[in-house]
């Protein structure tokens, strides 16, 4: 019962890091998806007397990747019964040139605040509307969701690895007795530590298999799945052999370094 629970004390310690390790990268990748459809739905109005290129456009704002026309033939057609065609084609003589731009990456409050100004520092270039207010309320959440995520994981990682260190130790020291037996006939370090490197390779299986399990399994529950559809929001997809097998190497790597440094530290007492 006693090494049951010494057992899962490693499990649990190697699960909840490897977890929050493999939630940290999931978020990441969701927050990126995220910010790639912010990117392509968002986009700053231009109204310029003249007429602008994209070439042109870009030599002074990098960030710029695509100009789109806006043609005014809506607002002229909401006036057709309000005016005669006479005036209609003087007044679409008259109006300026609308552009929507779209960017390539999620600038900054600051950065967009300056591609404003530069912009509206172009003599042709009348008005810049950037919607810095929707644009920004929807920026900070995805900054403060990875801020909160990385600090959260963080925590976990260290709190982790204190537990591990801990139940290294505490197996090291029950079986003080036999390691010491086995040093007197000249065992190696290697033969008085195989034990422990077998403990940590089983519960390396047990709680890679967990965390796998979770990944795989939940995104397709279809509770989770209605949830993640109305938010718009798509969940990279675990690959069983690669992800599955990277935790497992990852667990077993930094399981097996854990009691190494441990037992030599214990051993040279």
């Amino acid at each position: 019962m006693k090494s049951l629970k010494n057992h899962l004390s490693v499990i649990l310690s190697l699960f909840v890091l490897f977890f929050s390790v493999e939630f940290s990268i999931t978020l990441h990748d969701v927050i990126q998806n995220q910010s790639k459809k912010l990117i392509s739905n968002y986009s700053i109005v231009i109204v310029s007397n003249k007429k602008l290129t994209l070439d042109n456009l870009k030599l002074k704002v990098k960030e710029i990747d695509f100009l789109k026309p806006i043609s005014p033939k809506n607002i002229l057609d909401r006036l057709k019964n309000d005016m005669s065609s006479k005036n209609l084609a003087l007044l679409q003589i008259a109006l300026p040139y609308f552009y929507s731009a779209k960017l390539n990456s999620l600038p900054s409050k600051i950065r967009l605040s300056d591609i404003k100004k530069t912009l509206m520092s172009q003599k042709e270039i009348t008005k810049v509307e950037v919607f810095t207010k929707t644009y920004q309320n929807i920026f900070q959440i995805f900054q403060i969701l990875q801020i909160v995520t990385y600090v959260f994981s963080v925590i976990i990682v260290v709190i982790s690895i204190l537990l591990l260190f801990k139940q290294i130790r505490i197996w090291i020291l029950e079986h003080e007795e036999k390691i010491k037996i086995m040093g007197y006939f000249g065992a190696t370090y290697w033969m008085k530590s195989t034990f422990l490197y077998k403990l940590v390779f089983v519960d390396s299986i047990f709680s890679s298999i967990l965390v796998t399990l979770i990944f795989v399994f939940l995104p397709n529950n279809s509770y989770v799945e209605n949830k993640l559809s109305n938010l718009d929001i798509l969940l990279p997809q675990f690959n069983i052999l690669k992800d599955g097998g990277m935790l497992f190497v990852s667990s077993l790597i930094f399981s097996m370094l854990i009691v190494t440094i441990v037992s030599r530290k214990m051993s040279r007492k």
